[in-house]
């Protein structure tokens, strides 16, 4: 109320009425020229009062102008057939408003002209001229309450303007949609002569009736009060002075916010439009041009009611009143019915890929390929975003199986949409009357469901079937519970520990969900997993996971647990979705955890579902310090050009190739493969499923970094795994790690002792020397493989001590440490095969420790 007033109340008198009774009776008590009605009222809707106004003889000719929400909008044509005038779309735009309301008061004005008439012949102020006009005026608005037709409401208006108005000739035309124009009604002369007469070359566009152009152009009055002034430069008023007419005026229609015709009258005085009447004929165009515009607005309802927009196919409403209408028939026939229901498999992803400007064209595509592709005998609908629904008579046994097997074969062609190739790939669900049911609801019903079960079963289309119905229920069922679950906190994590192989410590772990029912106990995951991919549940269920893990780190952090980075798994779904890297980043940031403490976890199957989008994911993760892990390696396309491409840190040999590593030559081969490969590409590699000794023997010697399985531990719940990391549980190291020994050289002693804490317990004994001549010392007493070399020296230069060393010591593996700015004598050092690898400062303490292990993995010593 607040806005309309704050919109009309400077213009006009208000009155206002919270609900349907109070409406009611202020309209009796003021008799208002104009009421705007709320469709939505508590005590009654609109539409009601719209009837009961309209059933009182006192106010049965005010208009009412409903005002609706979007969601009301369906509904336009109950409210044309109760009375109304005019909708307005909440929320209301002002201009809107105000245009509505003038228009509608102008034609309160024009049903109450006749007694306006009859008063300035009282008073006799008004010229005789000007009375034509109000009575074309009135007998056009007399015609727009009476005609639902537009031609008809057109051809009457001409007829009134010269049989009322005076004019000689009065004609229409419509603007087309290639900017030209047709005349749509005529009066005075016939249109085909008016063409004519207009347009006399052949072939020629209609918009050389320049006039009428320039109306349509500029939406702006033409008027000419003297043809003769114009008949050199305008057929229309060559032609209007060849017929006897000296004015001519041409006024424009709108309609949709835009210039949709041409209103044009022909007068045999001159001057004979002054400023008062060229007021009253606008009014008048506006008039034709607000009735048109309510007839086809009423035309749309109607159509929208019972069609879809954007197809053109029948919708569910009117597919089922025919469905309902061919069961009465069958009834009575002894005959069969069918219904097919088709859906679009993966049409989502269609549309999210390419746009839904693409779905679109796609959509229109099918519904063309069922409405006109020679399915002679069935009836086509849109019932829904990517369903179709077919329906008809079944003559003869075996006559559905062909029709389906033929829209199959039909819409497997692929169809060119903007210069694509696209192919869609459809199920189908069938019920048939009156073997799957008897009426017309319960048979549409028990076509989805067959349509379900062709989805379940992962066939292209399905009969209905009862039994199959069931194990649906059982699935819907499943699918309420794990929503329940997921609302009611039901899901808890297990935590599956990953240990080193050299030093046989607890490095890391794997999180596995797991779901306690209340009833059914604890339900596994290979239950529920599938199920929630297939509805998408996986997604809330993933994002929980990665709260829940999140939340479990810091709590282990503030119990001062030493606590180890804790592997997630994503779902293909959750890694298309786009944005777990923000609710990664987000769970991060609650529990104050650095990225390096959380791992994702990503199989094969789904990086390869779109190469470039997971790689652009990837290095997003990898950016913001998330390490990746790619888990089942070597059960999918196990490409080494693939490995390469995505920023994986970790790669998981499958437990496939593990339970029968020592018994399988096939199996180890595979394994050791997956271990060198990846340690070429500088990647660590775990083991999944390790269960005997055996087999952590046998991987260990072939230099596997980690393994993960039940012959170290079985998933356990977190305050499990938490004294796990308290207690500090682990396997023996491997053997000969007491004879890995590293020399850290520098000359600088602080330097010596970071160094020193930061290599600390990771199961190899580490020597210092201060400065080159101390190492080389140090080098001929102790066996040594891996040195540690700062660059920057006193005696000599890192370079210069591993020039040396390289010559008496060739087997040990020589890193240095060294600042961009000595980079030229290391380069030259690393060319000449003294140096294995070097690294800058200041130094990241994990990527020492990577290299180190990396240096030890690949040390060899000489025969």
């Amino acid at each position: 109320m607040a806005t309309l007033k704050q919109i009309l109340g400077n213009d006009y008198s208000l009155v206002f009425a919270r609900n349907g009774t109070e409406g009611l009776a202020a309209v009796k008590k003021h008799l208002p020229a104009l009421i705007l009605l709320d469709v939505q009222m508590p005590d009654m809707d609109g539409y009601t009062v719209c009837k009961m106004i309209k059933a009182d003889p006192l106010t049965e000719n005010t208009p009412v102008i409903f005002i609706s929400a979007l969601s009301d909008v369906g509904d336009e044509t109950t409210g044309f057939l109760c009375g109304g005038v005019d909708y307005i779309i909440k929320p209301v735009s002002p201009a809107i408003v105000r245009a509505r309301v003038a228009t509608h008061l102008s034609l309160v004005r024009a049903t109450t002209l006749e007694l306006y008439v009859k008063q300035l012949e009282i008073e006799r102020t008004k010229t005789a001229r000007l009375s034509r006009i109000l009575a074309v005026l009135s007998g056009t608005n007399s015609a727009i309450v009476r005609i639902r037709e537009s031609h008809a409401l057109m051809e009457e208006a001409c007829r009134i303007a010269v049989d009322h108005g005076g004019f000689g000739i009065a004609w229409i035309g419509l603007a087309q949609d290639n900017a030209a124009l047709s005349i749509a009604a005529s009066q005075g002369i016939e249109s085909d002569q008016l063409i004519a007469t207009l347009q006399p070359s052949v072939g020629k566009s209609p918009d050389s009736i320049e006039i009428s152009s320039q109306v349509l152009k500029t939406g702006q009055t033409c008027i000419f009060n003297d043809v003769r002034s114009a008949t050199s430069t305008s057929a229309t008023c060559r032609d209007a002075l060849s017929r006897g007419y000296l004015s001519l005026i041409a006024l424009p229609l709108t309609g949709n916010n835009k210039i949709a015709g041409v209103v044009v009258l022909y007068a045999r005085e001159l001057n004979c439009f002054d400023e008062e009447e060229i007021k009253l004929l606008s009014e008048l165009a506006g008039d034709i041009s607000f009735a048109l515009q309510a007839i086809e607005n009423g035309k749309r309802a109607s159509f929208l009611a019972y069609y879809d927009e954007l197809t053109g196919l029948p919708n569910t409403t009117l597919f089922l009143d025919r469905l309902d209408q061919l069961i009465q028939s069958a009834w009575f026939e002894k005959s069969k019915v069918f219904v097919i229901i088709l859906n679009l498999n993966r049409f989502k992803e269609l549309n999210d890929t390419y746009g839904r400007h693409i779905g679109d064209k796609v959509l229109i595509t099918v519904a063309q390929y069922l409405d006109e592709g020679s399915l002679h005998s069935c009836s086509a609908a849109r019932i829904g975003a990517d369903n179709f629904a077919l329906l008809g008579v079944e003559a003869n046994s075996g006559d559905v199986t062909k029709l389906c097997d033929q829209i199959l074969i039909m819409l497997a062609k692929p169809f060119n949409i903007d210069g694509k190739s696209f192919t869609v790939s459809p199920r189908l669900g069938i019920a048939i009357y009156p073997t799957d049911a008897e009426n017309t609801e319960a048979l549409f019903k028990n076509a989805e469901t067959a349509l379900k079960q062709a989805k379940f079963t992962k066939s292209l289309y399905s009969y209905y079937s009862p039994e199959h119905n069931a194990k649906i229920a059982e699935k819907i069922e499943l699918e309420n519970m794990l929503k329940l679950a997921l609302d009611n906190n039901q899901f808890v994590m297990y935590y599956q520990p990953k240990v080193d192989l050299d030093t046989g410590k607890i490095v890391g772990a794997e999180a596995l969900i797991r779901w306690k029912h209340p009833e059914r106990g604890m339900v596994p995951p290979v239950e529920f997993i599938p199920l929630a991919e297939e509805t998408g549940l996986i997604v809330p269920i993933g994002t929980w996971v990665i709260q829940a893990v999140c939340a479990q780190q810091a709590t282990w952090k503030r119990d001062r647990i030493p606590i180890v980075p804790v592997a997630l798994n994503l779902s293909a779904l959750q890694f298309r979705q786009g944005n777990v890297l923000q609710i990664v980043r987000d769970a991060l940031s609650e529990y104050k955890l650095e990225p390096n403490e959380l791992e994702l976890e990503l199989t094969e199957s789904l990086v390869m579902q779109n190469l470039q989008e997971a790689e652009t994911i990837m290095r997003s993760f990898h950016q913001h310090g998330l390490h990746l892990s790619l888990d089942d390696f070597g059960t999918g396309y196990s490409s080494l050009a693939y490995l390469k491409r995505f920023p994986f840190d970790t790669v998981k040999i499958d437990r496939a190739f593990v339970t029968d590593i020592t018994r399988n030559p096939e199996d180890a081969a595979i394994a050791l493969a997956i271990i060198a490969m990846a340690h070429n590409l500088h990647m660590n590699v775990v083991a999944e499923g390790v269960e005997t000794e055996a087999q952590l023997k046998f991987l260990r010697a072939r230099h596997c970094d980690q393994i993960q399985g039940y012959f170290f531990s079985p998933p356990v719940t977190a305050d499990e795994f938490g004294m796990m990391l308290h207690t500090r549980k682990h396997i023996e190291p491997s053997v000969d790690t007491q004879d890995q020994t590293l020399l850290l050289v520098d000359s600088d002693s602080f330097i010596l002792s970071a160094l020193t804490r930061t290599l600390r317990g990771q199961g190899y004994r580490i020597l210092t020397a201060l400065g080159g001549r101390e190492a080389l010392e140090v080098l001929a007493t102790n066996p040594v493989q891996v040195i540690l070399c700062e660059q920057l020296m006193s005696e000599m230069t890192g370079a210069e001590f591993f020039s040396i060393t390289a010559k008496l010591y060739p087997d040990t593996m020589r890193i240095i440490l060294t600042g961009y700015t000595e980079l030229q004598s290391v380069l030259e050092a690393i060319n000449s095969g003294e140096i294995y690898r070097f690294l800058t400062k200041p130094w990241d303490d994990e990527l020492i420790r990577q290299n180190i292990l990396d240096a030890f993995r690949r040390y060899r010593p000489m025969a």
